[in-house]
C-alpha cells in the first residue's frame, strides 16, 4: 500500500528579533609579562620532583598554580608556591615576585606554608 499525503507544508519564516551580546570579555585586561623558563620543585610527597615549565609572568599566580597541580598530579589546595622565601599570594600576577628565567619555584604543602 502506498500511503499519499495531500498536505503540502509550509512554514512561514519567523521574524528574528535581535539579541542582546553581553561581552565575555574579562573585566580586568590580562597583563603580559615575558616569558621565562621556570622549574617547579615539589616537595609533597617521596622524593623531590621538578618540572620545567615555560610561564608568562604577566599570569596571576592562581592561574599558573592550577597548571602545576596538574603537572603533579595535586589538587590546588594541597600545596602554595613559594620563590625567594615569599609565599605567592594567588590573586597577584608572577611579575610582582621577580621570576627570572631559569629560576625555581618551591610547591610547599599547604598545612606548612606561612
Amino acid at each position: 500500500m502506498s500511503e499519499e499525503f495531500d498536505e503540502e507544508l509550509e512554514e512561514e519564516p519567523e521574524e528574528k528579533t535581535p539579541v542582546d551580546v553581553t561581552s565575555k570579555t574579562p573585566a580586568e585586561p590580562v597583563t603580559t609579562g615575558e616569558k621565562v623558563n621556570v622549574y617547579f620543585m615539589s616537595t609533597i610527597g617521596p622524593g623531590e620532583k621538578k618540572q620545567k615549565l615555560l610561564v608568562d609572568t604577566g599570569y596571576r599566580v592562581g592561574d599558573i598554580k592550577e597548571t602545576v597541580s596538574n603537572l603533579f598530579g595535586l589538587t590546588p589546595t594541597d600545596f602554595h608556591l613559594s620563590h625567594g622565601g615569599v609565599t605567592l599570594d594567588e590573586q597577584s600576577p608572577m611579575t610582582e615576585y621577580n621570576v627570572n628565567d631559569g629560576d625555581t619555584v618551591l610547591l610547599i604543602p599547604a598545612s606548612t606554608a606561612g
